[in-house]
């Protein structure tokens, strides 16, 4: 069956093509960005509780926030780790059954967690552009040898 101009549209084939597949590659770059939001919105919430925890904790006001502050580091180092991401936690000792951070390595933890989120945010957007632009072909993929 032969379709019409009026079918088609205006538009060329090429340059339809170029369009769809550049909706794709915006579209798969906002889904990865938001996970990787997510994932960093996460991670910014519980360093947030955690600093506020080291401050009481500092001021000797609540053995119970350090106690506090340890549960938000175990599950920074949780999350990050579920995330692929190894990161060391800071050094801890246990006094009277309960196990606590040494409260002067705390701050160079939360560096660390910033820093290493902050690679591992430019590597997955570094991979995701080498993925889009290889799916649209404008770079030839590089055969795999089995």
């Amino acid at each position: 069956m032969d379709f019409g101009q009026a079918f088609w549209g205006s538009e060329h084939p090429d340059t339809a093509r170029l369009h769809v597949q550049q909706d794709y590659v915006d579209k798969m770059i906002a889904l990865k960005r938001e996970n990787m939001y997510r994932v960093s919105q996460y991670i910014d919430d519980l360093m947030a509780k955690a600093k506020k925890e080291l401050g009481h904790a500092r001021s000797g006001s609540n053995e119970l926030r350090k106690i506090a502050l340890a549960q938000h580091i175990d599950e920074t180092v949780s999350y990050l780790r579920g995330q692929g991401i190894e990161i060391e936690a800071p050094e801890s000792r246990t006094e009277g059954g309960r196990r606590s951070f040494l409260l002067e390595d705390v701050p160079a933890f939360f560096g660390r967690v910033r820093c290493v989120l902050d690679q591992w945010h430019a590597s997955h957007m570094i991979e995701l552009y080498d993925e889009m632009v290889t799916l649209v072909k404008l770079k030839k993929q590089v055969p795999t040898a089995e």
